[in-house]
């Protein structure tokens, strides 16, 4: 379902519930900056999109696949009206390819593409996408701790990144790469100290010390074994109006999770540490809003005000 608050934080209305009539949702993800729509959510289970106005009502709602587009979990908005997007993999295809066994991971190869028109244009092709693992028997899923393709839009292209290194590719309208932004950060190594706090986190979700000795003696060897040597070196980007864009650090790199501004041409600015048990939402040059939870998990939303001294204050 959708809510809506109001600046104060008050509660407006609740719009949805699970379903695949119009106004009901499998998969839902809000869209950022979409022309000509109040709120537009994302049904990645569907491939449909649907339209709210301002009191939750639903208005235009359309088929993904019947416009010839057919993104794989993430679609963006551009300003134009058009659409951005990586297409499903064939995944299948590229693991008889590997000759993939049971257990074993690999990384999927995509592409990112636009509409234009009633036509979709492929922007960048052969891109490293996202890290899996193969479980048998046709299944497979993400990798614990994988990289994964990642891209956000601006008004002159789409910056994008497959989380190897500390890199990011900015890829023109035309297809061209213009700029590429690159940054220093800590080592990507995967730590004792990591492996330890995802090891706890795991036994705290089983209840009773008998079924954590189980978990540690059964499970956690062989999802210790699956884990990368290395983390990814981010995990999300967020754009903002003047062509900049947040970079969101990895989860597990430490409790404290890191946020870098990289300005329109690629140039870092400054970093920001948002703090444990935190997630970033939504972000300017001079505000984040983020989900926080308190100490039994229930979950908040706060509005912090960037200020120049590294204090920061809560609205």
């Amino acid at each position: 379902e959708v809510r809506r608050y109001d600046a104060s934080g008050l509660h407006m209305w609740t719009s949805g519930q699970e379903g695949e009539a119009p106004g009901e949702y499998k998969g839902l993800r809000l869209i950022r900056g979409c022309p000509g729509s109040a709120i537009t959510v994302f049904d990645w289970s569907l491939d449909r999109v649907t339209e709210l106005d301002l009191d939750g009502n639903v208005g235009k709602t359309y088929s993904l696949a019947a416009m010839g587009i057919e993104p794989y979990i993430h679609l963006l908005c551009l300003i134009d009206g058009g659409w951005a997007f990586a297409p499903h993999p064939d995944i299948e295809s590229m693991r008889e390819a590997l000759d993939i066994k049971e257990g074993e991971t690999y990384r999927t190869i995509t592409s990112l593409q636009r509409t234009q028109g009633d036509s979709v244009v492929t922007l960048r092709s052969g891109i490293p996408g996202d890290d899996r693992t193969y479980f048998g028997h046709g299944t497979d899923g993400p990798r614990n701790w994988g990289r994964e393709l990642v891209f956000a839009a601006t008004t002159t292209g789409l910056w994008y990144g497959s989380a190897d290194d500390y890199e990011l590719q900015h890829v023109g309208w035309t297809g061209q790469v213009t700029r590429i932004a690159r940054w220093t950060g800590p080592d990507l190594s995967v730590t004792n100290k990591q492996l330890e706090r995802y090891r706890e986190a795991w036994a705290a979700m089983y209840r009773g010390p008998d079924e954590q000795q189980r978990f540690l003696q059964d499970r956690w060897p062989d999802m210790r074994g699956r884990l990368p040597k290395r983390l990814p070196a981010y995990a999300d980007l967020v754009p903002l109006a003047d062509g900049s864009v947040w970079v969101v650090t990895h989860r597990w790199r430490s409790p404290e999770r890191e946020v870098h501004l990289l300005d329109s041409d690629g140039y870092w600015q400054r970093r920001l540490t948002i703090p444990a048990r935190s997630s970033l939402l939504d972000a300017g040059l001079d505000w984040v809003l983020l989900q926080e939870r308190g100490e039994q998990g229930e979950p908040t939303v706060a509005l912090y005000r960037l200020v120049e001294n590294g204090r920061s204050s809560s609205k």
